[in-house]
């Protein structure tokens, strides 16, 4: 069994860093046109997370007929394709390059107003777009970034996205270090940067997510209320002219200093707002997010005819 998957992983390490090498020799227009048919064909190959994909996306838009929902689903799929290629050339870019990335960032001055509080700023984001330019694009405007993440069961390539990040200036916390480690990150008036849109094995609760029930994280929110912290939605978005667009939203603020208040009820409340704020970004354009993680798993999403 051990060497079954010590082969696995090696075989995906290896595929990942072939893939990598192709995208780094293409011009940049051609590598989203191979990528986003490379994203077609793996839509095609991948029924259950096709299949998945369609199932959620009639939980989010109960209205859209069947064909709708199937063209929504392979839209992602050929757009994650695109946006794999961006991240996949991110290594070493310079400030220059990144500006070259991103066309526009819409509502920074939010933002800038929960920066300019002092505590620190937790910038919440989902599986939307190429995510990892979010940070890497902050970082190279000046403002320091280091993102919560999962480490990989493939130790290779969590170190090769991990200094992938680090060639850009974003560091890397893991999300089961002790919370203290991410409150001197707040203290020290940087961002820390949370993906909350996946149903993981962290400590969490029920809120609505597309008007159904979805277990959310509440660390985000914990660290809110302790530190002061404003959390701040943000996420990127590929544009039709190769370019990517920033949003940013308003500030969810936690409960001001002194005021007594019940924690539980502060905690559902953040962790609730987060979650709308992060289905508000999605609704920006559905077909850049993740439709085939298994988001409502333990409250029957079931396929919609």
């Amino acid at each position: 069994m051990w060497g079954r998957k010590f082969l696995k992983r090696k075989c995906e390490y290896r595929l990942i860093i072939t893939i990598s090498a192709v995208a780094k020799m293409l011009p940049r227009r051609m590598g989203h046109w191979v990528f986003s048919c490379l994203g077609g064909v793996a839509g095609a190959l991948f029924r259950q997370d096709r299949r998945r994909a369609v199932e959620n996306l009639g939980v989010a838009f109960p209205e859209a007929p069947a064909m709708v929902r199937d063209a929504m689903a392979q839209a992602m799929f050929r757009n994650l394709g695109r946006n794999v290629f961006d991240f996949l050339n991110l290594r070493g870019a310079s400030a220059e390059y990144l500006a070259s990335l991103v066309e526009d960032v819409q509502g920074m001055h939010h933002y800038l107003e929960a920066d300019a509080a002092g505590k620190g700023v937790i910038a919440i984001t989902g599986h939307i777009g190429c995510w990892e330019i979010v940070p890497a694009y902050l970082v190279s405007i000046g403002h320091p970034v280091t993102v919560v993440a999962r480490r990989m069961k493939n130790e290779r390539l969590n170190e090769a996205l991990v200094s992938t990040r680090a060639s850009v200036g974003v560091a890397t916390i893991d999300r089961d270090v002790s919370p203290r480690e991410m409150i001197k990150i707040l203290r020290r008036g940087e961002i820390l940067g949370v993906l909350v849109d996946q149903h993981t094995d962290v400590g969490g609760m029920y809120v609505p997510f597309f008007n159904r029930p979805a277990f959310t994280p509440t660390g985000v929110a914990k660290l809110s209320r302790l530190t002061g912290a404003p959390i701040v939605p943000m996420a990127v978005y590929l544009n039709k002219n190769g370019r990517h667009t920033i949003h940013v939203l308003p500030a969810i603020m936690p409960p001001q200093p002194g005021v007594v208040v019940n924690k539980e009820a502060v905690v559902r409340g953040l962790t609730a707002d987060c979650s709308l704020a992060v289905e508000k970004l999605i609704r920006m354009d559905p077909k850049q997010w993740v439709w085939f993680h298994n988001r409502w798993r333990e409250v029957g999403c079931a396929a919609v005819a």
